[in-house]
């Protein structure tokens, strides 16, 4: 009966102040009111019934769908809004009296069971009733104020770990850190407003805080050096209240921090300068740096937003946080809101489909705001006969549907923006794109001036929903959301960014390093956002929609920039990362048009695709349809997790099919199978369950399938192995690598079935690290003997015991094994087992390349083997010993070996002891004109400078000689005098590797003197020497003459200082043909590393 009573008192009080209003000013009040009701949070308040009520009509609006004391608060701001002093005045004793009414003087808020049973302390309950009443005042104008935390936390169920947030764990820890983590722009900052507006109304943590305070990092980063009593006194309505009082009880208060990435400035200083006195002036990055790290107030809470981007940075200052995702509104609260605005029955299903299938924009409908505006676009695409209707399924044309419809001329006589309107869109999108950039989202007074946005057009964007009156200062501004800001941002881009001079945004770019500094776009997330909006754009229903709204044609530069940025991550495929090409293909699926997409992706041969997401694979299965000239693919495929409307299936309607996750991947494994260019597949590092992998096989078996490498490298298979094997009997698979893929015996023997199998062609097999045991290896023995195709077989990391490698070898010697390559790196061979392979290599004439690194075979194990290598009937022509414990004894045998075998042309001996003395008696063997070796390793083998003359000789007397690497070899500058003397004379030598030999400036004059008269050289690595600026100005002297034919050098530019760098470059522009990096190993030509292809 009281309520009923207080209600009709605040009815009559409300209802008596709006009729002392002129009939001008309750239009205007009304207008006002809508302003103050179109925050993000106020969906559901009914502006369209405002705008035709008369006063008793208006305070039964404000009644229904607010608290009464909100609804005086609102009228109170309006009234001040509008100047009317005298009647703020009477309306807030009004309101007075009626709080002292609703909240009686010694009410104690009950405890909830969620709450913490904390001692109550005595208070100034007049001061917290003020301070309260502020709360209340401050953000029931932003805020969904009407709304209860149960009302609340039911359509966001993450919210409702709020209540127990401060509680003990089983342990019996409280946290006194909460962390409020999500994705930008999912209404982190708003619930963090929040907390304080249900405190404030006593729905949350009542008889735990005194006091709960609000800090916006952004404003305060900027706020000169006080005290942190002074800082928390500006959040006081009253200037005369005792912040002593109220920090003498820490434990009874809450700091809420909002926006923890803006805190920049609190982590420049030491924690030395931390300090822990609440009444020291300090400058504020150190208070807030106090706060954060539990020095200043340690017995405070805190409450604190920040991005899932900045958690790892945030963790290092916290103590001891409890973290909560912040995930915006539930699945069935989304459902729910589409179906609602879907008016005709029919097309319920189809749109909810549509939205729920495409999980960007489902995902961004997790903001209420964001999703009230997706229902406003589907209505208005729904709408038939709109003059600027667009149908495009995207999220950029649902924002376009959405922005054009607000920005469109009202009155039927005109159908497109006046010359004015075009101006002030131009500055809304300037002030938009400098925000992004900046990480700007509140813009003052000052900014609009900037970017001419003036009365009346500046009205008509708060009217329209595009701008909201900023609620902590009337003169800023902010957009109705973050996305909204960064879709404006990419209009600038088609209306302005033709990149004309001195564009101090430029997004489009021209040459490799502006490509660099392109993707540090991905640093900011708006700018990611931003950028697929500008591709969006390029639609062609949006492009036709933009041109008929500025009623003029849209240029399509910005289209023709955007190619030639996608082209040039297909150009430098090798060097752009996997997140680039994701990048890039969710950029080309908002497009949705086939032709440009085409255009885009003409030159990509090679991409490498992380697919953690549905949407991922969506947008992947889009783009690779039009990819058509690419040869290689890597896929990163996660396990998707559980598709979040999956468990809340009861609440959604019968009869709504949406793909699932095996779905879209069976799609994707179609487009994969289809491609008429594709050869290589590469899925290393991937988790495939068995469904997986059995609709990848399947489609693999097809007959338009025509990928020929399958690359598991890391992957996790084992449940869809059996698949696998059934597809090797497939004509077109030759190579197949499961590197670090638990192989059982059954495994094996399954896909030494399919090897054997007369269709199977597989040509190359690798076992790298497969846990293989003696009877693997004993079927994979009797697989080579009998397999027509298999040409390489690599069993590295494997522990082959002597029985197994008695069995591989046994098999080598029957006439019927074909096989060519043999990688048996890191077995765990021994001078036993050289015994055994060196009888294979006696018998087996195709056998041509031999890995054997990291296996200590000794002098010993290289005796045996070498008995074999010298025979004339040896096919061996390629021979890799790296890090075998060969020396100086080896280095004899080698040698011995070498003088009667005429096929052996490539020789590895890197990280073997072979020092001066080994390297000595080889060089007497390479000296003669017989000696067929055309390449040699011999990186970290303990050389130094007495050995180089001899070196120098075999440079100069062999003639067949073409490639020799000696880096990490103690050469200095002594060893290269003398080789230089060999490089002077004629020779065969095109590649020479002088990576970390010492060598300075010393030496350059006779490296540079050499280069200048040899012609024949083409490759040099000069990697990690000491070279000053005095050398290097002599080498790259060298480098320009025009006798050298250097093609290839292998430095680190940005060692030297910027004058050796221009010299460089221009060196570049002098010869264009020249490659100047760090990437000298990777240019392997004459198939070098053939071990690990």
């Amino acid at each position: 009966m009281g309520e009923a009573k207080l209600s009709s008192f605040s009815n009559y009080g409300l209802q008596w102040c709006f009729k002392q209003l002129h009939k001008e000013e309750f239009q205007i009040f009304k207008a006002l009111l809508k302003e103050s009701t179109s925050e993000p949070a106020a969906c559901s308040f009914p502006l369209v019934e405002v705008d035709n009520a008369d006063s008793e009509q208006l305070t039964s609006l404000l009644h229904e769908h607010y608290k009464e004391s909100f609804a005086w608060k609102i009228s109170i701001d309006i009234f001040e809004k509008m100047s009317l002093s005298a009647l703020s005045e009477m309306a807030r004793d009004e309101m007075k009296k009626y709080l002292l009414a609703e909240i009686p003087e010694h009410s104690t808020p009950a405890k909830t069971d969620q709450d913490p049973i904390m001692e109550e302390v005595p208070s100034h309950r007049d001061d917290q009733q003020d301070y309260k009443s502020h709360v209340m005042r401050k953000f029931s104008t932003e805020l969904d104020a009407h709304h209860s935390f149960e009302k609340f936390a039911s359509d966001c169920p993450d919210v409702h770990a709020l209540l127990g947030a401060f509680n003990p764990d089983r342990g019996g820890f409280r946290p006194l850190t909460v962390v409020l983590h999500g994705k930008a722009g999912i209404g982190k900052s708003a619930l963090a407003r929040r907390i304080l507006l249900f405190w404030a109304q006593g729905e949350l943590y009542q008889g735990m805080f005194s006091y709960v305070f609000f800090l916006h990092a952004r404003e305060v980063q900027w706020t000169r050096e006080c005290s942190f009593a002074e800082l928390i006194s500006r959040q006081w309505p009253d200037t005369q209240v005792q912040v002593e009082e109220i920090l003498s009880q820490p434990e009874r208060l809450l700091f809420v921090v909002d926006g923890f990435e803006d805190l920049d400035l609190a982590f420049k200083d030491d924690d030395s300068a931390l300090s822990g006195d609440w009444a020291e002036k300090q400058p504020v990055s150190v208070l807030m740096r106090s706060v954060l790290k539990k020095v200043l107030l340690p017995e405070s809470s805190l409450i604190i937003t920040v991005r899932d981007s900045g958690i790892e940075k945030l963790q290092s200052v916290l103590v001891s946080p409890h973290y909560l995702l912040v995930g915006g509104l539930s699945v069935e609260k989304r459902v729910q809101l589409l179906l609602e605005h879907v008016k005709h029955e029919q097309q319920k299903m189809q749109t909810l489909r549509w939205v729920v299938g495409n999980h960007e924009v489902f995902d961004k409908c997790q903001v209420s705001v964001v999703c009230s505006l997706v229902c406003e676009a589907l209505k208005l695409q729904e709408a038939p006969g709109k003059r600027l209707s667009i149908a495009c399924p995207t999220l950029t044309g649902l924002y376009a549907s959405f922005v054009f419809h607000q920005l469109a001329p009202k009155d039927a006589v005109r159908s497109c923006l006046r010359q004015e309107e075009r101006v002030t869109l131009k500055g809304l999108c300037q002030m938009a794109v400098e925000g992004v950039w900046n990480m700007k989202f509140v813009f003052s007074s000052d900014d609009l001036d900037i970017h001419g946005l003036k009365e009346p057009e500046l009205s008509a964007l708060f009217h329209a929903s595009i701008l909201l009156q900023g609620s902590r200062c009337e003169e800023c501004c902010m957009f109705l959301h973050l996305s909204l800001q960064e879709f404006f941002a990419a209009l600038y881009y088609v209306l302005e960014g033709l990149e004309g001079e001195g564009d101090p945004y430029p997004l489009f770019t021209e040459n490799v390093k502006s490509l660099m500094e392109l993707k540090q776009i991905d640093f900011n997330v708006h700018l990611v956002q931003m950028k697929r909006f500008l591709f969006g754009l390029m639609s062609k229903e949006v492009m036709g929609a933009l041109g008929t709204l500025l009623g003029c044609p849209v240029p399509l530069v910005a289209k023709q920039r955007l190619l030639h940025w996608i082209s040039l991550l297909g150009q430098h495929a090798s060097t752009t990362a996997p997140l680039d090409f994701l990048d890039a293909f969710y950029c080309l699926f908002e497009t949705q048009d086939d032709e440009f997409v085409r255009s885009a992706l003409n030159g990509f041969q090679e991409v490498w695709l992380p697919l953690n997401r549905p949407m991922d694979l969506i947008v992947s299965s889009f783009c690779l349809r039009h990819c058509q000239y690419l040869r290689k693919i890597r896929l990163d495929v996660r396990e998707v997790p559980k598709q979040e409307f999956a468990e809340a299936w009861p609440s959604i309607p019968r009869g709504l099919q949406i793909k699932t996750q095996d779905e879209h991947w069976e799609v994707l494994c179609s487009v994969l199978s289809t491609h008429p260019n594709l050869r290589q597949l590469d899925l290393s590092g991937s988790i495939l369950s068995e469904e997986a992998m059995k609709t990848l096989c399947i489609k693999l078996r097809q007959p338009t399938c025509k990928i020929q490498n399958l690359i598991f490298t890391g992957a996790q298979i084992t449940p869809g192995l059996r698949h696998l094997w059934l597809t090797l009997i497939n004509r077109n698979i030759k190579y197949l690598d499961l590197e670090s893929t638990h192989l059982k015996d059954r495994d094996v023997m399954m896909a030494c079935e399919a090897v054997k199998h007369p269709n199977c062609l597989l040509e190359s097999l690798r076992l790298d690290h497969c846990e293989l045991t003696h009877t693997c290896c004993q079927v994979i023995s009797q697989m080579l003997v009998t397999s027509i195709s298999l040409k390489s077989l690599s069993l590295a990391g494997n522990k082959v015991t002597d029985q197994s490698i008695k069995s591989l070898c046994d098999a080598l010697k029957v006439t019927q094994c074909t096989l060519q390559k043999l990688i048996l790196g890191n077995c765990g061979l021994t001078a036993t087992d050289c015994q055994d392979l060196a009888s294979a290599l006696t018998k087996n004439q195709s056998l041509t390349h031999l890995y054997l690194s990291g296996n200590s075979l000794g002098s010993e194990g290289m005796n045996l083997l070498c008995r074999a290598v010298k025979l004339p009937n040896c096919g061996l022509q390629r021979l890799i010993l790296n890090a075998c414990n060969l020396d100086v004894a080896g280095c004899g045998f080698l040698a011995f070996a070498l003088m009667g075998n005429r096929h052996l042309t490539h020789l590895s001996l890197s990280m073997n002891p072979l020092e001066d003395d080994g390297m000595n008696l080889l060089c007497e063997v390479m000296m003669e004109p017989s000696c067929p070796l055309q390449d040699l390793e011999l990186v970290k083998c303990h050389l130094t400078a007495a050995c180089c003359k001899n070196l120098s000789y075999v440079i100069t007397r062999s003639q067949h000689l073409k490639s020799l690497d000696l880096a990490a070899n103690a050469l200095g500058d002594h060893g290269i005098t003398a080789l230089c003397e060999g490089l002077k004379q004629k020779n065969s030598l095109r590649r020479l590797g002088l990576e970390t030999c010492g060598l300075t400036s010393n030496g350059c004059e006779a490296l540079s003197s050499a280069l200048s008269c040899n012609q024949h050289l083409t490759s040099l690595n000069l990697m990690q020497n000491n070279f000053g600026p005095r050398g290097m100005t002599k080498l790259c002297l060298a480098f320009a003459h025009p006798t050298s034919n250097l093609q290839t050098i292998g430095l680190w530019k940005w060692q030297y200082p910027a004058r050796i760098r221009r010299l460089l470059e221009e060196l570049q522009r002098l010869k264009p043909h020249i490659v100047i990096g760090d990437g000298w190993y990777s240019f392997e030509e004459d198939d070098r590393y053939w071990w690990k292809n």
